[in-house]
């Protein structure tokens, strides 16, 4: 026993990760939609883990539901009812701090770290959500060349690399070893503001299980309780709109009266434009919004972006400095 747990706490120590939830608005394009891939994987994962526990699934039945139906009569848990407009997009990947770069090491050297993500996707794909999986270098790469795209040195903008990629709520989670027994934290924030929106913490004494046991059954726990606390705020989410996060920065020569003119424009004409405009922050230089759209008449990012460029038509020179499917990076010259 003691043995177990010095080798899972070396393990476990470096057990962290992020899955970003993508919320709500608009569907993913199809060929970007791997979540029959992502759901093989983890099914395979749950099978492994289960052949462990002497759990039997049955061939023909997902994995991954199987294994939540059958704690959902052994732990409890009443999971939540509510549907969605649209099927929601789940991105998962390691974090181990404001950049991800770090964390795709975990995943990629921490089998434990790994078996957490395969079942948070097992689980996100059993309760209708879409998994963009970053598993292989491309993706991670991407991701990553996004994050410096978008961040630079700019600490504040880091957070947004998920929403680049499409997500909307990020899910971060860590693992711990407190005497005989693992701890597993989970957090989701939103991606467009990294506002919390729930936590949640499991505690699960050592009895000699094995490590990828322990692990499993933690994360299970802690995801169906998180994904229960915010998968209304999602569906109440979709009502809005598609949403997009635009981030102006004014690099022109304006004097302030100007500077002033083009930021009274802006709120003015983009509220008349979309469903509904948030404003995070507005400084002389910078814009920070929220923008809800009608998704039959704005179909992605760029078709926001010609808005913009629209508006303020003969006022100032509008230059995309960065667009992904939720994140619109503008200047104002």
């Amino acid at each position: 026993m003691k043995k177990n747990m010095i080798q899972l706490k070396g393990l476990m120590g470096v057990l962290a990760g992020a899955c970003l939830l993508a919320a709500c608005a608009s569907n993913p394009p199809a060929k970007e939609d791997n979540s029959d891939e992502i759901r093989a994987r983890a099914d395979a994962a749950q099978r492994e883990i289960s052949r462990e526990t002497g759990e039997v699934v049955a061939d023909d039945a997902p994995a991954a539901t199987a294994s939540a139906g059958a704690a959902a009569e052994d732990d409890g848990i009443i999971v939540s009812t509510v549907n969605f407009k649209t099927r929601p997009t789940v991105l998962v990947a390691p974090a181990m701090g404001a950049k991800m770069a770090g964390s795709i090491d975990v995943i990629r050297k921490n089998p434990l770290a790994k078996t957490a993500m395969e079942v948070i996707n097992a689980y996100l794909t059993s309760r209708d959500y879409t998994v963009i999986g970053l598993e292989s270098q491309a993706q991670l790469d991407e991701v990553v060349q996004l994050q410096s795209d978008i961040a630079g040195n700019n600490e504040d903008l880091a957070y947004v690399a998920g929403l680049s990629v499409g997500a909307d709520i990020n899910i971060t989670y860590a693992g711990s070893i407190q005497e005989d027994y693992i701890v597993i934290d989970l957090n989701a924030s939103e991606a467009s503001t990294a506002n919390l929106l729930a936590s949640e913490s499991i505690r699960l004494k050592d009895n000699g299980e094995s490590q990828r046991v322990l692990v499993q059954k933690a994360i299970q726990l802690a995801i169906k309780k998180l994904e229960n606390k915010v998968r209304g705020r999602l569906a109440e989410e979709q009502e809005k709109g598609a949403l997009y996060k635009v981030v102006a920065h004014l690099t022109g020569d304006f004097t302030d009266d100007q500077a002033e003119e083009i930021s009274n424009m802006v709120s003015i004409k983009m509220r008349k434009k979309f469903n509904k405009m948030q404003v995070i922050s507005m400084s002389r230089n910078t814009y920070d919004l929220l923008i809800y759209v009608d998704p039959n008449k704005f179909e992605d990012a760029q078709m926001v972006y010609a808005e913009f460029v629209e508006s303020l038509e003969g006022l100032a020179k509008v230059r995309k400095q960065n667009i992904t499917k939720k994140l619109i990076i503008l200047e104002i010259q």
